[in-house]
């Protein structure tokens, strides 16, 4: 407020007319209106950021149906920062590597389940080849099977080491959720297999 005081004091014309000791009836207007332009702007300060996805609080909801969320996959009851983090992959979309972008890359794959929160490993079941792979892999055919190893959090909350809002327990949920998000996404010919670690 101290700002907004001392610019509309510095705006006075210079004179007996206009006292500037601060128990005067006009340095007390003065501060009166200093404070409605400090709560004016701080509230301005805060609408911007409300309207802001990273940033948002009381307009979650109307981001969230602006964007088709929530998620069936992962329910209604979710934290607010997991809706929070859900809203901004959203928006932002999925970063596809140069080589190869199409949905059945694994790096595509690794980086969707990274985006989601979930540090996953993806390999497809392909054949051996010599000269391509080492000595000691299990010899296979392709037979679309796509193995996604993905490793979880603390299997169970931990009072000092988990917080308030998160899960009491993970495991088959959490790869539930996971699994329901990638079944959209791969393609139908791959069959998935998930190994939690």
């Amino acid at each position: 407020m101290d700002r907004f005081y001392q610019a509309l004091a510095h705006l006075l014309p210079p004179g007996l007319a206009w006292p500037r000791h601060a128990l005067s009836t006009l340095m007390q207007t003065i501060r009166a209106y200093a404070r409605q332009l400090d709560a004016l702007n701080t509230a301005s300060e805060a609408a911007v950021a409300d309207w802001q996805p990273i940033t948002t609080v009381n307009r979650l909801a109307e981001w969230e149906e602006a964007t088709g969320l929530p998620d069936p996959c992962f329910g209604d009851d979710q934290a607010v920062e997991d809706r929070k983090r859900a809203l901004l992959s959203r928006l932002r979309g999925t970063v596809l590597p140069l080589a190869d972008s199409s949905p059945a890359a694994p790096a595509v794959l690794e980086a969707l389940c990274l985006r989601l929160g979930y540090v996953a490993t993806i390999a497809y079941n392909t054949p051996f080849r010599c000269g391509r792979h080492q000595v000691g892999r299990a010899l296979g055919r392709l037979g679309g099977e796509l193995y996604i190893t993905i490793q979880l959090p603390a299997g169970r909350f931990r009072v000092g080491q988990c917080h308030v809002g998160q899960r009491l327990l993970l495991g088959d949920l959490v790869a539930h959720e996971l699994r329901c998000v990638l079944a959209r996404t791969v393609p139908a010919r791959f069959h998935l297999n998930f190994i939690l670690i």
